[in-house]
């Protein structure tokens, strides 16, 4: 279970740095090497599903490292934020690389073709930062002068460890539709044979692992080597790790600057 301490970076008594994590994003810290790496650096690890809790963090500069939604790291940067830059960006288990496309599916006996069948429908998606199953449809819909609150109705839904939970909600009608991560609806023949893809979405990116300028450079390649090392189990949903660069965002950033600040 996760264990959420509001604790602000002022209010600790520790004096070893702190590491905020996306639960969600399977990150093995508690277990070794990586328990053992982090103890000798003296890092403490927070881990929280709660995404708005992690934004309100982040924002306040309450960690020296956090790894986090691509989309919470562009929010600091596009208000002209730069206390943090990034380390390490997650990859395609199936590609290695950083470039990641996000399906838009339905069920096989939906009448619908593409995007614009699907007015009104009950959209399934993870939360407000994801880049696989929020900005994505935001992004094609406001190319076309839409908004997505008002073409589709939003539906949080449980992904489950794996993501896969996306999918079934759409197989079981909870929702209509949803875009999901081409690893994720990969991962099981069924959802092949259950589902099928009417449009797509080629330019998100992967978590990213940030770091807080002026971090111990020490600190900061023992970090790397370590994420660099890590490879995720198979039921993962992304692979390892690449150093971070900017053009590896470049593209996804672009299309999140033509959103509306507020998404």
């Amino acid at each position: 279970m996760t264990t959420v301490k509001k604790q602000r970076r002022s209010d600790r008594t520790n004096a070893g740095l702190s590491f905020l994590l996306d639960s969600n994003l399977g990150l093995p810290t508690g277990e070794k090497p990586w328990s053992d790496i982090l103890a000798a650096a003296n890092i403490t690890v927070e881990q929280t599903n709660d995404l708005v809790y992690i934004d309100e963090e982040i924002a306040a500069h309450n960690h020296d490292i956090a790894y986090i939604p691509t989309a919470d790291f562009h929010r600091l940067l596009r208000k002209g934020d730069r206390y943090y830059r990034g380390l390490a960006i997650a990859t395609s288990k199936f590609t290695g690389g950083t470039a990641l496309r996000s399906l838009l599916i339905v069920r096989r006996d939906d009448p619908a073709n593409s995007l614009d069948d699907l007015y009104g429908a009950k959209y399934g998606y993870i939360n407000k930062s994801c880049s696989s199953s929020y900005f994505p449809p935001a992004i094609l819909l406001n190319r076309q002068g839409k908004k997505l609150d008002e073409f589709l109705q939003l539906t949080p839904t449980n992904p489950g460890p794996t993501w896969q939970g996306e999918i079934d909600a759409v197989v079981s009608k909870e929702v209509r539709t949803t875009m999901v991560l081409e690893d994720v609806w990969k991962s099981l023949p069924k959802n092949a044979e259950n589902t099928k893809i009417i449009g797509d979405y080629v330019g998100g990116t992967a978590a990213v692992v940030v770091v807080r300028e002026g971090l111990d450079e020490v600190i900061c390649k023992t970090l790397l080597d370590a994420l660099l090392a890590t490879t995720p189990p198979w039921e993962a949903v992304y692979g390892g790790f690449k150093p971070f660069y900017y053009a590896e965002v470049h593209r996804f950033f672009h299309d999140l600057n033509e959103l509306p600040s507020d998404k």
